[in-house]
């Protein structure tokens, strides 16, 4: 009776699906972070170890994992190893663009960028494709009497926000203040808007966790146009072309 409850014991482990997944280069078996793993209903994403955890997802889901300049992978989490490996694409790289760094300050700080670049540069492509299909919309709107146009400025920029988390999962809720400000200066980049622009149209009606992206940009000049020869932005552009080749 002991015997069996002892093999009981040991057996729980191997019928119990772990909740945590590791995901790695295949080729170099590094850790990668901020790989973008999402449903239809829940997202998450990898930390610097290249760990997340599975626990919101049923065991059902289709989930999706991306991650800039690596192939794309669907698969139902019943099935996801514990360790999962990702192939690099082969991105086509514009000439050669050379960054130094007089400190190691100016390096971990560049490092950080280029994380939170590759994060969240799939949404500023999303926003500004579906800024871009709204835009005759947007110019019909124009038109009609203040609430009428409130009214219509707001279902269309709800509309943009379900479809970016219906894309990649409620996680797009939960970016850093930081992040938050780096999609506004990609958006900028994708669109023909500036941040100003984007949020003079649609102030007060962003669903809450949305908003908070832009709302605390303090001390970052939203009238600015994204200009990839200068300061940050030229940063974001050196990484979006050596690391994305977009």
């Amino acid at each position: 009776m002991i015997n069996s409850y002892f093999l009981f014991l040991l057996l729980i482990p191997v019928a119990t699906f772990s909740q945590r997944l590791v995901i790695q280069d295949l080729q170099t078996k590094s850790p990668l972070a901020g790989v973008n793993i999402y449903s239809a209903e829940h997202g998450t994403t990898t930390d610097t170890n290249g760990v997340c955890n599975l626990q919101g997802f049923p065991m059902k889901d289709e989930i999706t994992l991306s991650h800039i300049g690596y192939v794309a992978i669907k698969i139902t989490k019943k099935d996801l190893p514990d360790t999962l490996y990702l192939q690099a694409a082969n991105v086509p790289i514009k000439g050669v663009s050379v960054i130094s760094f007089k400190s190691k300050k100016e390096r971990k700080r560049y490092n950080k960028l280029e994380r939170d670049v590759i994060r969240v540069y799939p949404y500023a492509v999303l926003i500004g494709r579906l800024l871009q299909e709204y835009s005759a919309v947007m110019d019909s709107i124009a038109e009609l009497s203040f609430f009428k146009r409130r009214k219509g400025e707001k279902e269309v920029f709800t509309t943009i926000e379900e479809q970016l988390i219906a894309t990649y999962g409620k996680q797009v809720r939960r970016l850093t203040k930081n992040q938050g400000r780096i999609l506004i200066r990609l958006v900028d980049r994708e669109t023909d808007f500036t941040s100003h622009q984007i949020i003079k149209d649609f102030r007060g009606f962003f669903i809450a966790g949305f908003w908070q992206l832009t709302a605390r940009l303090f001390g970052h000049n939203l009238k600015s146009n994204y200009n990839p020869e200068f300061g940050e932005d030229k940063l974001i552009e050196h990484i979006l072309n050596t690391r994305i080749g977009k």
